[in-house]
């Protein structure tokens, strides 16, 4: 059963478990559908398969239920065949069949030839609210340059980011060199469904020109691809911030787009560039 404090929004149920796989099952009310209850039900079902040791998790839908295969995709699972099976009634109808492999989650951190990269710390306060509230390291961000509050504010979402396939759907990660956090990189999902993400760097500018940025967002990127079998990945970026554009080409990112004028920021219109790299474009590390 999934609970929302009190409120009864669906079931779950698990079925047919070996030493290596199980079955999952789900139902949710017609007043609480649209709301991600599905996703997050598979997600967490996911996980304990995982935990207990599983490698394989399944599903089973009709071909009509567009609604519950999109909960499916979006959870991580794919179509990997078609059958005919028999209802309760003795009646013949076509399942699609869903599986999810539980590949081993992501080790922390994830070491580089010359950084690490680990999920973010309470004690990251210092080092981001410094690097953040440089007006030269806002200038091309969303974002105005921090203050104390929005830096709390900020590491607190990081804090949870652990994850592109969990509750968040995203991963943030700092940037470390010698032990000295340099700057950070996140990966979020863009389209649970179809696989599609969203790259973003930041790093500190005294530690440019020496390719940490470059060999940090690789890493991001295998591991997108490689572990969680994103689809696409993109990475959007004011198109007057030149540094981080020839990151993007030197990674091997594909300029796609650059609108004009489409962003207004910090009191003027600004133009923006639209990276993206696929999956068949990417050569496993």
């Amino acid at each position: 059963m999934f609970v929302e404090t009190d409120r009864f929004v669906g079931s779950l149920v698990l079925f047919d478990v070996s030493p290596e796989a199980a079955e999952v099952g789900f139902w949710i009310h017609p007043d609480a559908r649209g709301e991600g209850h599905a996703r997050r039900g598979l997600e967490l079902a996911s996980r304990f398969a995982r935990n207990s040791g599983l490698r394989t998790l399944t599903a089973r839908t009709l071909p009509e239920n567009k609604a519950s295969q999109r909960c499916l995709t979006s959870a991580g699972f794919r179509e990997v065949e078609r059958s005919v099976g028999t209802t309760p009634a003795g009646q013949y109808e076509e399942l699609l069949h869903y599986r999810r492999d539980l590949l081993p989650t992501a080790q922390w951190p994830l070491a580089t030839e010359r950084l690490r990269l680990r999920l973010h710390e309470t004690g990251d306060f210092g080092w981001l609210y410094e690097l953040y509230s440089r007006p030269d390291v806002a200038r091309y961000l969303l974002d105005e340059p921090w203050t104390a509050e929005v830096t709390h504010d900020k590491l607190t979402e990081r804090l949870a980011k652990t994850d592109i396939d969990g509750e968040t759907g995203a991963l943030a990660l700092v940037i470390e060199h010698d032990g000295v956090p340099i700057g950070d990189v996140a990966l979020w999902l863009t389209d649970h469904e179809h696989r599609q993400g969203e790259i973003g760097w930041v790093l500190d500018p005294a530690q440019g020109g020496q390719g940490f940025a470059s060999e940090a967002v690789r890493a991001v990127l295998a591991l997108g691809f490689d572990h969680y079998r994103l689809h696409r990945i993109t990475a959007e970026m004011d198109a007057r911030n030149s540094a981080s554009a020839a990151l993007a080409r030197r990674v091997g990112l594909r300029l796609e787009a650059h609108h004009v004028q489409d962003w207004f920021s910090k009191g003027e219109w600004t133009d923006t560039l639209i990276f993206a790299r696929l999956a068949s474009e990417h050569m496993p590390q």
